[in-house]
């Protein structure tokens, strides 16, 4: 995967400089590039490494109640990461007076999407540098509705119509100058309003069909406005978003492909077609080893479910051996099979269980034996 100097260079300056915006006007050094044409916006949301691989969910897994670890490695990485164990076990202090990677990377994906918005100010000359303006501004959008939305599930409360309009938000940033001084936090409903504008804005700018999977497309924005509305209960919703995506991508993959497998290909989901948006991070340091699925878990899975030899070991049986981002990292983008389950709890929570059965169903069918359903 090629990663851009422009992107590298641009995040570094934003990073470090502190002097606003006037260090995109000069060159610090010979190999600065400075953004002037639309395609050079585009590259710096072409950044892989920053957009794609740092997601905001490393404190989620920590905390996650689906997984054991052994006391031994409990004790190893409390001195060495006591963020993560510290998440592990619930603690009622978890940074321990330090900075937290997931809301860092968040706000840095934020930033660029800020800059590459600057592409608006620049005309295009013909059709194909318009289609890269257009593309480029939905996925600046998409990317700070994406960005928000984990911070929102990792920051704030859970959405409640009741206290949303009280509840503490996180800071909303629409500009990448960092000399302008942080607001205050804002709302849970004002956050969860911002989302919502930003993927409705995104929609008709982006592509049906995207130039690859680390950039979005309808479906990955139809996807976004569906878990966003799943959060705030509004079941309608999310039936039409995920119904809306699944008509632009449909694909499920067989998991018996996958069963002789030590677990998913490390190729960021390059030939998985149920690829909906690609989006990983590195798996938590202290669950390199010993990490297990609860037994309360690891028993959800019927015997011929193929997940649970796709994504569970034999050494000891209920090892975790990788998820679709493969062995060192895990997944947390956009899969069709997340549509399928999204639509059919819309249907059975408005009632409409035939339906909602249908798409568990033709699920199965990929996740079974053939036949069982």
């Amino acid at each position: 995967m090629r990663l851009t100097s422009y992107s590298l260079l641009v995040a570094a300056a934003l990073v470090f400089s502190s002097c606003g915006k006037e260090f995109l006007d000069e060159k610090k050094n010979a190999k600065d590039v400075i953004l002037r044409t639309i395609n050079d916006y585009q590259m710096v949301l072409d950044n892989v490494t920053i957009i794609n691989t740092f997601s905001s969910v490393s404190l989620n897994l920590a905390s996650a109640a689906e997984f054991e670890l052994p006391d031994a490695q409990i004790t190893t990485w409390k001195a060495n990461m006591p963020y993560e164990v510290n998440g592990y076990l619930w603690e009622k202090e978890i940074f321990e007076g330090k900075e937290s990677t997931d809301y860092n990377n968040s706000y840095q994906r934020i930033m660029l999407a800020n800059l590459a918005l600057d592409v608006k100010k620049l005309a295009a000359a013909n059709s194909t540098e318009e289609s890269i303006k257009s593309n480029t501004i939905g996925t600046a959008h998409f990317i700070r509705g994406f960005s928000y939305y984990q911070l929102a599930q990792l920051f704030c409360k859970p959405y409640d119509a009741a206290t949303a309009g009280t509840d503490p938000g996180v800071p909303i940033r629409t500009d990448y100058d960092i000399a302008v001084k942080i607001g205050s936090r804002g709302t849970v409903a004002e956050l969860y309003k911002f989302i919502i504008t930003e993927l409705e804005t995104a929609l008709p700018l982006v592509p049906e069909t995207p130039l690859n999977i680390w950039r979005p497309g309808k479906a990955a924005v139809a996807a976004m406005l569906a878990r966003t509305y799943m959060q705030m209960g509004d079941w309608e919703k999310v039936r039409e978003y995920a119904d809306m995506a699944l008509k632009v991508k449909s694909n499920l993959k067989n998991f018996d492909a996958y069963l002789a497998q030590a677990s998913f290909p490390s190729e960021f989901g390059r030939t998985i077609p149920e690829m909906v948006f690609y989006s990983q991070i590195h798996k938590p340091s202290f669950t390199y080893s010993g990490m297990t699925a609860t037994p309360d878990i690891y028993n959800l899975y019927e015997a011929d479910d193929y997940r649970k030899t796709v994504y569970f070991g034999a050494a000891p049986a209920t090892a975790f051996k990788g998820s679709m981002a493969g062995l060192y990292a895990i997944f947390s983008g956009i899969t069709t099979s997340e549509l399928y389950l999204q639509r059919a709890e819309a249907y059975a929570r408005t009632g409409q269980v035939a339906l909602a059965m249908n798409d568990v169903k033709g699920l199965r069918k990929y996740r079974f034996p053939q036949g069982k359903a």
